[in-house]
């Protein structure tokens, strides 16, 4: 077969933006067909009648939401002791709690060890599952076993070493705050770079290596980083959990709002779910913002704006929000934190 044309093009700066892909682990039964990644289950022909998710992150998640969404018989498998173990604790709980009644199985602090060919011979799959010890405990029987555990950087057959351009143990691109890697004129965005692996921060790298190339001196900040999770119920947050405040030193208050309190929760029939703010307690800066339930990808930019822009809990409460709407969750569950709550019972502070 002929090879493709090839080209030379010539720049002063390059900017890589090849991605990353998905991991399959190498454990028994990888190989069998219907054993699949996220990249696998877009090309599903149709909705499996029984799916084992294992990884409860984001994309584990997400699938096992969307294939119970339509139908399927749905077991979902994280070795953490939570769904989305990047979450504030108290959201992955909560999500755990929704998707049990939504029928989905949820098995945290277990794992699969392999996957076999079912003995009937008509094209299924067993999940072999050990717990948090390894001994075995289950064989889940599935049409599919979709793995979403991890991502591997698109760096293979770049030549990077002929330019000079270094890499890590892993394959990703080291970049500094202006996204220049150790090569002048070359820089890297996105998947690639290793960081955090959204879309959302792909782009804003994009606009700043731009400003970069143009001249100017910009340069990125993590600090306010927004995630989504497209479950259902949504997940979204910024800034710290309520465990990682503590462990950098904050004495904090936290306080939650649920959202069975809102009109417009009940409105919309989706009164699952919460706001938790955590903010530092002496100066009321408020260092992130956790949120499950309607419309959390969508309200969690106040948050974000929040936490970017050092803004406090009285802040948020001296912000008059629109009524009735869904972001009020956030300024109540402020109030909350500061003592003052207006439509729940007041709020234990925590020390």
């Amino acid at each position: 077969m002929p090879q493709p044309a090839r080209e030379t093009l010539s720049a002063d700066d390059i900017i890589i933006a090849t991605g990353s892909q998905p991991v399959m682990p190498t454990i028994p039964g990888s190989d069998l067909p219907g054993v699949i990644t996220s990249d696998g289950a877009f090309l599903l022909p149709e909705v499996p009648a029984r799916a084992v998710v294992v990884g409860g992150s984001a994309v584990g998640a997400e699938w096992a939401s969307l294939f119970r969404t339509f139908g399927a018989e749905v077991t979902l498998v994280e070795m953490m002791p939570t769904l989305l173990p990047a979450e504030d604790t108290e959201i992955g709980r909560a999500l755990t709690r929704s998707f049990t009644k939504r029928g989905i199985k949820v098995l945290t602090r277990h794992t699969v060890t392999a996957v076999e060919g079912e003995d009937e011979g008509h094209g299924g799959l067993r999940a072999l599952v050990a717990d948090a010890d390894g001994e075995p405990v289950e064989s889940l029987s599935a049409d599919i076993v979709l793995f979403g555990v991890g991502r591997r950087p698109n760096t293979a057959g770049l030549d990077l070493e002929k330019a000079g351009v270094h890499t890590d143990d892993r394959g990703y691109l080291p970049v500094t705050d202006r996204l220049r890697t150790n090569v002048p004129h070359i820089s890297a965005i996105g998947d690639v770079t290793g960081g955090i692996q959204l879309a959302h921060v792909a782009s804003h790298q994009g606009l700043v290596a731009a400003a970069v190339v143009s001249g100017h001196d910009e340069r990125i900040d993590y600090r306010a980083v927004p995630a989504a999770t497209f479950t259902h119920p949504e997940v979204a947050s910024v800034g710290l959990t309520e465990a990682q405040a503590r462990e950098t030193g904050h004495e904090i208050t936290a306080a939650r709002f649920p959202f069975a309190a809102l009109g417009r929760a009940h409105a919309y029939g989706a009164t699952d779910g919460m706001v938790k703010v955590v903010a530092d307690r002496s100066s009321g800066a408020v260092l992130g913002a956790h949120i499950i339930g309607p419309g959390a990808s969508d309200l969690i930019a106040e948050a974000a704006l929040a936490v970017t822009h050092g803004v406090t809990l009285k802040g948020l409460v001296d912000t008059i929000h629109a009524h009735p709407t869904l972001g009020e969750a956030t300024m109540e569950a402020a109030m909350g934190a500061l003592g003052l709550p207006l439509h729940t019972a007041p709020v234990r502070r925590r020390r």
